[in-house]
């Protein structure tokens, strides 16, 4: 956060401005504010927004707007649509927030939005395993629809026509979408080696027909305990005959072309 602080206001960058000025103003966290608090990810460039973003609901009367630090929105905003939160601070859910960030996003930019979406519906991994996702394709759909006319809504429903269940990170979805926009067909994600062994490591993606596995090694992948978990899936899939990839921030950085090549040729060859 950062911008200008108006004096005797609260300030939306310290811990509890944030609550206080949705109390002060009777607004909603929203926008590039809200996807920070849910956690989704953002092109570089909107990661340290100019101020807290608020939503007022264009139907409703409001308090003070014209505060230093704060980007306001008058909107229409369904009760649903909103998340009230025991310090007495109000979120955008994250299927409106995904929604609102199609409307501050570039058209270039599409790849963060179906990023953002894939990564709501994914379902996160907790101590215990899979947790429910925080949001379903369903239910982005369904805040689509009831923002119809609103900015952003063609960026919203290019991205929500790409968004998949199964990518832990951005770097997957990004290499998903340069395997598919470059001709090839569509990897599987989240794919279990072999089905029928319950003790079966998961693949990020892969092409089953071609027993071709890619996986991004991301910071995640640096701790010994995380490559030797890697050592045993790779192990595992060479035993059965698999060929494993295994992509980089450089091969991200490079657009994945290399990725690229190589899938080519390992699907031509298992033709």
């Amino acid at each position: 956060c950062r911008g200008v602080h108006t004096a005797g206001i609260p300030d939306p960058c310290a811990p509890d401005g944030a609550a206080a000025l949705v109390r002060l103003t009777g607004g909603v966290v929203s926008h590039v504010s809200a996807a920070l608090w849910h956690g989704l990810p953002l092109p570089p460039r909107l990661t340290r927004p100019a101020g807290l973003h608020l939503t007022f609901d264009r139907s409703a009367r409001t308090h003070r707007t014209d505060l230093g630090g704060v980007v306001s929105h008058r909107v229409r905003l369904p009760s649903d649509h909103v998340l009230e939160l025991p310090d007495g601070q109000r979120v955008t859910t994250a299927a409106r927030t995904w929604f609102d960030l199609a409307g501050m996003l570039r058209p270039h930019e599409v790849d963060w939005l179906i990023a953002a979406g894939d990564h709501l519906v994914c379902p996160p991994w907790t101590p215990t395993g899979r947790a429910h996702p925080v949001a379903t394709v369903p239910g982005l759909s369904e805040v689509l629809a009831r923002c119809r006319g609103r900015p952003g809504v063609r960026l919203a429903r290019a991205a929500l026509a790409e968004v998949r269940v199964g990518a832990d990170s951005p770097p997957e979805t990004f290499l998903r979408l340069a395997l598919i926009r470059a001709g090839l067909p569509e990897p599987e994600l989240q794919v279990a080696v072999d089905p029928a062994d319950p003790a079966s490591p998961v693949v990020d993606l892969g092409y089953r027909g071609a027993r071709l596995a890619l996986q991004y090694d991301g910071a995640g992948h640096r701790t010994a305990q995380q490559q030797a978990r890697d050592a045993r899936r790779d192990a595992y899939c060479l035993e059965r005959e698999w060929t494993t990839l295994r992509c980089t921030w450089e091969d991200q950085r490079a657009g994945f072309g290399r990725i690229v090549g190589l899938v080519r040729r390992r699907l031509a060859r298992t033709r």
